[in-house]
């Protein structure tokens, strides 16, 4: 085998390697171990909970005192929605939701009697470890 045949078969690998070289530190350092941390970037920056959940001011941003304690929802329905929300409940401490329940709507989409929320409420499918650091974050701030 010729030398420049043996670095074109390790090209992608290479590339693939480079790639995740570059996320990955992105990645773990967005997302520490601290599980709590873990749930405030998920709740902020991925499942973007902040966005709906939070009242914005005049010139449409969010008002960063009152983060997560509900607010009318920031986007119209497109088309007809017959179970659209037009208010984002207040999820700050989660009230009246236990820890179970709120983890298995975030892992199934629907709450554990079947109701499905309304939209623009996305369907969420998360692992139960991801599920529980946003539910433990969301828990946290009633004591704030």
């Amino acid at each position: 085998m010729n030398s420049s045949a043996g670095w074109r078969n390790l090209g992608v690998p290479l590339f693939l390697g480079a790639i995740l070289l570059a996320v990955v530190p992105a990645w773990t350092a967005a997302t520490p171990d601290d599980e709590s941390e873990k749930g405030r970037y998920l709740a902020r920056q991925v499942a973007m909970c902040v966005e709906c959940h939070s009242p914005r001011d005049a010139r449409g941003r969010l008002v960063q005192s009152r983060l997560f304690q509900g607010a009318p929802i920031p986007v119209e329905a497109l088309g007809q929605f017959p179970r659209w929300a037009f208010q984002a409940p207040s999820i700050a401490g989660l009230p009246g939701w236990s820890e179970g329940d709120a983890v298995f709507l975030l892992m199934h989409g629907r709450r554990p009697d079947g109701k499905v929320p309304q939209a623009p409420m996305p369907s969420y499918r998360m692992n139960e470890e991801d599920a529980r650091a946003v539910v433990r974050f969301l828990k946290s701030l009633a004591e704030n």
